[in-house]
């Protein structure tokens, strides 16, 4: 600065050549100039500027065109607040100290909350008049935007500790922010519950007073593919105007959403971004790292908290669910218990370890699936596989793709035991050149009609011809109670025939495979 001001033209300039300036004058500047502290002088009635090096970046794009310019046009955007401060310390002659003062700055084209700690100092000329101001200062702005974002923080995670009701987290999350930050709309996007994996949908906004919402549509809509592909791959997108290079496609982006700024902060998880929390403004205004901060804050504590409320709804339900299959599981193992006749102790054994184990590996397979909806092909194969290796011809299974529920699985897992254990020791699979046919099929009448036929070369011959056996009670148990159908039962001399139809209804979700 030294050196511009020597090969400045001060020639015609109001306050003269450099060796016609008072010595007080002088003398200041040359305090100014060799102090590595942000330091400046306005001089004369007009209160010209001159500052040295570590001031320079104070006025931003300003420098060095406001050297020896009036302060009230070099400080057009804040002479609001220090103009009067100048007159208090030129009409009292006292100096004058602020500490964080606030000044709305427009040094990049918008205005900035920017904070300053300053002193202004009256410069004496010999007589005793006051010739100029001597300031010195810096800026506070990072340091006092960081404590009101920790007190921010601070007071949303004493808001979150009060939320009882987990619906609310979000709503609450994007209110405060959005009133932190002066914000005009916040809004949260989330992966689609179906759909590709790069949609996010809108799945709440906040909208400040008289502010419409944004349209609720895919993300990607409202940005161009290079930025949308950067927010997937986790960057931060700013909307400012900052980047030249991309101000028209900002512009068109900002004139589709109804805002003159916009950032997008996203989420990931295990590598992918799974949610985004977008904020707009209807001003003009840049996104500093300190409110992306904010935002990244925000965004992280919604979502651990939304996680740890889903997990415990969901730990809650499963309880719920297990208590249920638990008691379903034991009523029915007491059902089989209570029908078991009286019989020598090792028949009688057998026969509830069979029926007991049958239960069981109905109940394996459901854990195995996660208690997804079952095949009931899967169902057929498990029973059978101890019998027939699947291409031997023995047995032939026709039927659509059918699932069933864990009750549906539970009960015909018994039922389906029970036949393959009869004719594995009465009927087709125990008779050599035996067959075993089962088709099913769902009815006009929203049932589903199982049909199993066996055809033996040998005549049939069983224990438990008589209505009322174990069997036949377990049958009715499982059919005519749990499952709410009937069946009949032809035993003819070449083997059984029987048909199940029990009441049906599409299940909702997809049938997986178990795990080995």
């Amino acid at each position: 600065m030294a050196g511009r001001m020597r090969d400045f033209d001060w020639t015609n300039h109001p306050l003269g050549p450099p060796e016609d300036w008072p010595t007080a004058l002088r003398s200041a500047l040359g305090i100014a100039l060799n102090s590595t502290f942000p330091t400046c002088i306005y001089w004369g009635s007009e209160l010209r500027l001159l500052y040295n090096d570590s001031w320079s970046t104070i006025p931003g794009p300003r420098h060095p065109d406001c050297l020896g310019e009036p302060a009230a046009e070099v400080w057009s955007d804040i002479w609001h607040v220090i103009e009067p401060q100048f007159t208090e310390v030129i009409s009292t002659g006292e100096g004058l100290f602020v500490e964080n003062q606030m000044l709305p700055m427009r040094r990049f084209g918008v205005e900035e909350e920017t904070y300053w700690t300053y002193s202004f100092t009256p410069i004496r000329m010999d007589d005793g008049s006051i010739g100029g101001i001597f300031n010195s200062g810096s800026e506070t702005t990072t340091q006092l935007l960081q404590q009101k974002n920790t007190a921010f923080v601070l007071e949303l995670s004493d808001v979150f500790r009060n939320v009882a009701d987990p619906t609310a987290i979000r709503p609450k999350a994007l209110a405060m922010l959005g009133q932190h930050l002066d914000a005009d709309r916040v809004g949260l996007r989330e992966r689609a519950a179906a759909g590709p994996a790069t949609q996010l949908d809108i799945t709440e906004q906040w909208c400040a007073t008289g502010i419409n919402p944004v349209t609720p549509r895919p993300g990607a809509a409202t940005l161009d593919h290079k930025m949308w592909a950067s927010l997937l791959d986790g960057h931060v997108i700013r909307l400012d105007g900052t980047d030249a290079d991309r101000l028209a496609v900002e512009k068109q982006i900002l004139d589709s959403i109804g805002c003159a700024a916009a950032l997008a902060v996203p989420w990931a998880e295990d590598g992918e971004t799974t949610a985004v929390i977008f904020v707009h403004s209807m001003t003009p205004r840049h996104w500093t790292d300190l409110e992306v901060e904010v935002v990244e804050a925000v965004l992280e504590r919604t979502m651990h908290l939304v996680a740890r409320a889903r997990a415990a709804e969901r730990e809650r339900v499963m309880t719920n669910e297990i208590n249920h299959r638990a008691r379903n599981l034991l009523s029915v193992a007491q059902a089989i218990i209570r029908l078991a006749r009286p019989e020598d102790p090792k028949t009688m054994r057998d026969k509830l370890v069979s029926r007991i184990g049958a239960l069981s590996k109905s109940h394996s397979l459901l854990a195995d699936l996660k208690w997804e909806p079952v095949a009931l092909r899967t169902l057929l194969d498990q029973e059978l596989a101890p019998y027939v290796s699947g291409a031997d011809g023995t047995a032939e299974l026709t039927g659509p793709d059918v699932v069933l529920s864990a009750t549906q699985c539970q009960a015909l897992g018994l039922v389906l035991h029970e036949l393959v254990t009869n004719a594995a020791k009465y009927g087709a699979l125990n008779d050599t050149g035996g067959r075993l046919r089962v088709r099913w099929d769902v009815t006009d009448r929203n049932t589903l009609r199982i049909d199993w036929s066996e055809r033996c070369r040998t005549p049939v011959q069983t224990t438990d011809k008589v209505e009322g056996g174990f069997g036949s009670r377990l049958l009715n148990l499982m059919i005519e109670r749990q499952l709410e159908g009937s069946y009949e039962r032809d035993l003819r001399p070449d083997g059984l025939h029987f048909v199940i139809e029990i009441p049906w209804s599409a299940a909702p979700t997809p049938v997986l495979e178990p795990q080995d």
